[in-house]
Formats: C-alpha cells, sequence, structure tokens
C-alpha cells in the first residue's frame, strides 16, 4: 500500500496512508477553491467554505444578503438584514470523504441581531505507520469552529462583528486559534439594491509542530440585485423573481515566505450567483467563480415555506477529485 510522508515540515516520521495525503491536500488547497497545489492557498480552510448548501450553490457569493446565522462566517453585519430569526442545520460531503457539519441559532431583535454557531470538519479512520507494512492503529483529522456574533443597525449602515474559537487536530499535534470578521452593509430601493463588504479570519492559530497554520484572511466585497419580478397574465398565481449575488475577494495574507504560506493564491477573485424563486416556493439557484478553481461552477435547488427552508446543492470538481453535495434545513421564527 502506498504511503506518503507526513504533509508538514520537520513533522515525525510516520508516513500515512494515500487517501491521507488526498485528504490533506482537500482541506488546504481544493477547500479554497484553487485547481493546483503549488498556486493555492492554505491555511483553516474551514473557514474559507460555505457552511450551508444555499450558498455553496451560489459560489458562496454571499457578502451582500442576510442568510441567517451563517453570515457569522462571512459578514456577520448581514444578521440584521434577515427578515425573521432562524435556526439552521447543514451537512455537507465534501471531496476525499469528508463530513462538515453547521448549526446556528439567529435571533433578530428590532434594531439588532445575534447569533451563536458551530461547523466542523474532519475525516475518520485513516491508518497511522512508521514504515510501509501494516499499520499502528487509525487516527482522525479533525477542526472546528464556534462562534458568536452580533449586529446593530444604524441610520445609514449595518454594523457587525463575529469572533470564532477554532480548533485543529492532525494527530499527533493539535492546536487552537481565535479569528474574527467585521463588516458593514446597507440596503437600497426597499431592499432591492444591497451592499456589504466585510474584513474576514482576521486572527491567529497556535503552532501545530512547526509552524502555525495560517488562516484565510481576506476582503471580502459584494452586491446582490433583484433583477426581475414578473407574473405573467395568463397565470400570476406562478411570479418569478430574480435576484444577482456578486463578490469580490481580495485575500491578505501575509506569510508567502512560510513553509505553509506557499500554498496561498494572492490573486484576487470574483463570485457571481444566480437565485430564481418560482411561484415563491421552487429556488434555482447556480454560481460560478473566476481564477484558476477546481470548483468554476455549483448548482442548487430549494423549497420554501412560510416557516421552513429545505436546500441542496452539488458542485462538481473538473480535476477528478469527485462532487461535493450538501443539504440543509432552516427553520423560521419571530
Amino acid at each position: 500500500m502506498t504511503t506518503i510522508t507526513y504533509f508538514q515540515k520537520n513533522c515525525s516520521s510516520f508516513l500515512l496512508h494515500a487517501r491521507t495525503r488526498f485528504f490533506i491536500y482537500s482541506l488546504l488547497i481544493i477547500w479554497t477553491s484553487q485547481a493546483t497545489i503549488h498556486a493555492q492557498r492554505s491555511g483553516v480552510a474551514l473557514l474559507d467554505v460555505a457552511p450551508n448548501p444555499f450558498a455553496l450553490s451560489l459560489s458562496e457569493a454571499g457578502s451582500a444578503w442576510g442568510q441567517g446565522g451563517s453570515n457569522s462566517f462571512g459578514n456577520p453585519s448581514l444578521l440584521i438584514s434577515s427578515e425573521r430569526s432562524s435556526i439552521e442545520i447543514g451537512y455537507t460531503n465534501w471531496i476525499a470523504d469528508t463530513k462538515n457539519i453547521f448549526g446556528s441559532f439567529h435571533k433578530k431583535l428590532d434594531n439588532r441581531a445575534f447569533a451563536i454557531s458551530f461547523y466542523s470538519a474532519g475525516l475518520q479512520d485513516l491508518e497511522q505507520r512508521d514504515e510501509p507494512g501494516p499499520t499502528n492503529g487509525l487516527f482522525s483529522v479533525q477542526y472546528l469552529s464556534i462562534s458568536a456574533a452580533y449586529a446593530q443597525s444604524f441610520k445609514w449602515f449595518n454594523a457587525g462583528a463575529s469572533v470564532h474559537y477554532i480548533s485543529e487536530e492532525i494527530y499527533p499535534y493539535r492546536s487552537n486559534g481565535y479569528a474574527f470578521n467585521i463588516g458593514l452593509s446597507r440596503s437600497f430601493a426597499k431592499d432591492r439594491i444591497q451592499l456589504g463588504s466585510a474584513l474576514r479570519s482576521l486572527g491567529e492559530m497556535q503552532s501545530l509542530d512547526v509552524e502555525a497554520t495560517p488562516l484565510p484572511k481576506a476582503w471580502i466585497s459584494g452586491l446582490s440585485v433583484g433583477l426581475l419580478e414578473w407574473s405573467g397574465s395568463k397565470n400570476p398565481e406562478l411570479p418569478v423573481f430574480m435576484r444577482v449575488h456578486a463578490d469580490y475577494i481580495y485575500p491578505l495574507n501575509d506569510n508567502a515566505g512560510s513553509a505553509q504560506g506557499e500554498f496561498f493564491n494572492p490573486n484576487p477573485y470574483t463570485k457571481v450567483g444566480l437565485e430564481l424563486l418560482i411561484a415563491e416556493t421552487l429556488q434555482l439557484t447556480s454560481g460560478v467563480r473566476t481564477g484558476n478553481t477546481a470548483r468554476p461552477y455549483s448548482f442548487g435547488v430549494g423549497y420554501v415555506l412560510p416557516d421552513i427552508r429545505f436546500n441542496y446543492a452539488i458542485i462538481p470538481f473538473d480535476t477528478g477529485f469527485g462532487t461535493v453535495h450538501s443539504v440543509g434545513l432552516q427553520y423560521l421564527f419571530e
């Protein structure tokens, strides 16, 4: 059975199963939406991947649109933009058989809102060996973020901030750290146009063996525009509403000289998502992202009821890594 050396510099001499290598590259590179290993970003990729299927189906173009508790991981000022409070759960089967789980509680008050959430990712039953031959046993790779966020509405804009406690465990090493996001947003034309901007994943991690894992720091800015609301004269009970979401991402990582920093892509890129809502019930979504990426397209479908929303997203990878599937359920309340 093929074995590989452990991915970090100066780690112990034990070798990992080939599946482990695939997972590590997936976490540090593919999760951050870039295609080739040496042209990519690294870091705690959990903070760089949207936790819910609705955002994933839009290629994560969501810096200007309220979605509930998941806004804690992008632009937290949008917590106040959601029309109602919500409880949300999500499950994503990422490539390399990685399991992502997300949960949030989001409460909106008169002119403020807050949210608490968790977001985890991991892979189980990896084989550990010191040399080719029988394994020494099994271990797992785990990431966890526990977050709290607050947003306030002012006269001319909304402002928000979120803080994330981060735990990272890659056998036999473990580290903790923190990150925070700060953001602003504003709506125009009776909420048909929304603008948002945020600084994401500012903070640091403790050293994982030799080096600290870098965070995917970035400035994100975008808009969300309601382009079309149409009801046919022959069937006015089937209105169609179209909205476009667009984000611009400017990476802010400053550790390109480190061993892990070589994976960072310093080039800005964009994400664009299209949302169609038919009869206020059926939701169709798609997204595209620019740059050197292994997942340029994404698609999704949603079923919208007055108090419940179900979403599904599918993301095909064009480099043979497989396909991502994500499902989520959101309960809305006052």
